[in-house]
């Protein structure tokens, strides 16, 4: 799996989810999690990514976000990771402020994702 994005040495994520855990999520066959199209602040909502061509685009809150920031350190999400077998990655979708979301993923560091007006090009 390929994470496209860049790290910051601090973990200021700007969220207020400091000390609360979420449990794994596995992805559902036939059923598709992208949370609702007008998301509260500070709710996670789950959430699945479409990971063939790597994670660097989402739609959520019925627009295109792109990733901006991978964040290191503590984990949101506790169990077991994900199967490497599929091609979705189920986790939880945040929306911390109007232009910023964070996906966070059971063994996976929190992503932080910004709006963008670009839509994503299909990969090879």
């Amino acid at each position: 799996m390929l994470l496209s994005g860049c790290s910051s040495p601090s973990d200021n994520r700007g969220d207020d989810s400091a000390g609360r855990t979420l449990p794994a999520r596995t992805v559902v066959e036939g059923k598709w999690q992208e949370g609702p199209a007008d998301p509260k602040q500070h709710k996670p909502y789950p959430y699945d990514i479409y990971t063939h061509c790597g994670i660097k685009w989402v739609k959520f809150d019925g627009r295109w976000w792109v990733l901006d920031s991978v964040f290191p350190g503590a984990e949101q999400v506790k169990g077991e990771p994900r199967s490497q077998d599929s091609q979705r990655l189920a986790g939880y979708m945040t929306l911390i402020g109007p232009d910023t979301a964070n996906f966070d993923a059971a063994g996976m560091p929190t992503m932080q994702f910004v709006p963008t007006e670009d839509e994503p090009a299909g990969c090879a």
